[in-house]
């Protein structure tokens, strides 16, 4: 073989080494580019109704309370929560009716769904993030319509099939792998970041001053433990972990099982139900807009009233939280 030849020669086994080099390199980096990520975001609205009938005469504080996601939730094409899986909630709030013409009340919430990998979605009310008033004032709406529905002197029911729109409370990630929803663990996450994303929930407890029932004196309780005897024309406030609160009267019956979200404010205002031999505290669940005139014109309940200086803490409705 003359020179000339060898040099082609050479020249083209090196060309398609260098080919090769770069289809290698090519096809190694499509195989390390990750499956592009499916994002379920927190706010996602999905609809549910009831699987069953529900009523005042039956209900009880904290009954669990069975949804079914009435369609599918679709994130680019994927379907990441199918129609027809169950949703769980519970009874927020009841009171039978019929008692000297009262109505009964009902009110319902939302708690938690699962996605097609049966992984666990928490649901809240309101589609505002955590700490917005929107999450409390839907709260409230939730006990008159559509969930709550009222009659003089009757129960309120919630027919099976009623519709309620509630939204994801917190963002969820997945990527597709044999063409099957594989969820992807979120990155470890700075302890000082999440310490401070798991803030207290805040609760304003207050009683606007009345004649009626002005000498009575009804405590307060938050999960069995009694925080104060509320005297009239005062307000108190407490610091609560995020989750599953009951405020309550004397009476577990008589009050409230609220998921509470990090940050999220609540305001119940104490009135006094006048009764056959005496009256009796109750509990109403407000919206910041109502409660907050009311509770500044207030001042804070005196020390010798409070019985649990833990959870009871002096904040001023101006006061950041």
């Amino acid at each position: 073989m003359n020179s000339h030849v060898q040099r082609i020669v050479i020249a083209i086994i090196t060309l398609l080494s260098l080919v090769c080099v770069q289809t290698s390199h090519i096809t190694l980096a499509f195989q390390e580019t990750p499956p592009e990520e499916i994002v379920l975001p927190e706010g996602t609205a999905l609809n549910v109704v009831t699987a069953q009938a529900i009523t005042s005469k039956t209900a009880n504080l904290n009954d669990v309370v069975n949804f079914k996601v009435d369609e599918d939730v679709v994130i680019n094409g994927q379907v990441v929560i199918r129609k027809g899986t169950t949703a769980v909630g519970s009874v927020m709030h009841a009171t039978k009716g019929g008692y000297m013409g009262k109505s009964g009340k009902l009110g319902l919430q939302v708690e938690s769904t699962q996605t097609v990998e049966n992984g666990r979605v928490k649901l809240r009310a309101a589609k505002g993030r955590e700490g917005d008033d929107e999450t409390n004032k839907a709260a409230v709406l939730s006990m008159i319509s559509p969930l709550g529905l009222f009659k003089r002197g009757g129960e309120a029911k919630v027919e099976e099939g009623t519709r309620v729109t509630v939204y994801v409370a917190e963002e969820k990630r997945f990527r597709v792998e044999d063409g099957k929803l594989v969820f992807v663990a979120p990155a470890p996450v700075d302890p000082a970041v999440a310490a401070a994303a798991a803030t207290d929930a805040v609760v304003y407890i207050y009683r606007p001053g009345k004649m009626m029932g002005k000498a009575l004196e009804p405590s307060v309780f938050v999960d069995d433990i009694e925080l104060a005897r509320m005297d009239n024309g005062r307000y108190f406030t407490i610091k609560l972990k995020p989750g599953k609160h009951i405020v309550h009267m004397t009476s577990e019956k008589k009050g409230f099982a609220i998921d509470m979200g990090p940050g999220q404010t609540y305001y119940f205002r104490v009135g006094i139900e006048m009764g056959m031999w005496k009256g009796h505290g109750k509990l109403t669940l407000e919206d910041a807009e109502k409660a907050m005139p009311e509770i500044k014109k207030l001042k804070f309940l005196g020390q010798d009233k409070i019985k649990n200086s833990t959870l009871v803490v002096q904040l001023t409705p101006d006061q950041p939280e």
